[in-house]
């Protein structure tokens, strides 16, 4: 009788539970709990059918689902593969950075001097652009003059007189030119000075003594209009 409800109890736990540790556990128990060598036997080959069955249902289902399994087991194989392959290339990477780093540790100086040596290079190449360009200034300079494009001339000289005695002091090649463009700043100074003078005096007086003439011009006919006017009556 109580082979019989321990056999029951296998059976339900066989039907509502499809985890096969609990199924294992559950036979073991039977089995444990039965004093009969028979319905030890009976437990055991009830056992052997459901694993029959389940080895029948199981080649079934590979033969409905060959293609599906197929793909599934080769797309499996493939990530498989290609996360190897990733693993190892991240591997890889790994060591070359390691490597790259004990060589930059122990080349750290000759970079550095390298670095160091790259922006002397750097602020000599801006140096020789800045002579290249202050080199045309006195052509650029006598073509604003003669255009009488001052304030751009005005800008362009102090520009260049401020780098000749600043950061290119101390070149030697430059002292012709720093002579000339100090020559040329005193005569601009004495052309704006003329030009100032012409504009505020001989052009405003000029301006005034036209306009004190068209003034005479307009009494002189008033009067000839009022002396004509009595000869006519």
């Amino acid at each position: 009788m109580a082979a019989g409800e321990a056999a029951g109890r296998y059976r339900s736990s066989m039907s509502k539970s499809k985890d096969p540790s609990g199924l294992l556990i559950s036979v073991i128990r039977t089995l444990s709990t039965s004093d009969d060598v028979e319905d030890r036997e009976t437990e055991k080959g009830r056992l052997e059918e459901a694993y029959e069955k389940c080895d029948r249902d199981l080649d079934e289902l590979i033969v409905q689902h060959y293609t599906e399994l197929t793909t599934a087991i080769r797309t499996y194989q493939s990530i498989t593969e290609r996360i190897t392959n990733s693993r190892n290339k991240i591997k890889q990477v790994k060591e070359n950075l390691l490597s790259c780093k004990m060589l930059l540790h122990c080349k750290r100086d000759e970079l550095r001097k390298l670095w160091i040596e790259g922006i002397e290079h750097k602020h000599v190449l801006n140096l020789l652009d800045e002579i290249e360009n202050i080199k045309q200034v006195p052509q650029k300079l006598e073509q604003c003059m003669a255009s009488k494009r001052y304030l751009n001339a005005t800008d362009m000289l102090v520009s260049a007189v401020d780098s000749l005695e600043g950061p290119l002091l101390q070149v030697e090649g430059l002292s012709d030119l720093r002579l000339e463009l100090h020559s040329k700043k005193m005569n601009m100074h004495l052309v704006l000075i003329d030009e100032l003078h012409r504009h505020l005096y001989i052009k405003s007086t000029n301006r005034v003594g036209q306009r004190s003439k068209e003034k005479g011009r307009m009494r002189e006919q008033k009067n000839s209009k009022y002396v004509d006017a009595p000869s006519s009556l």
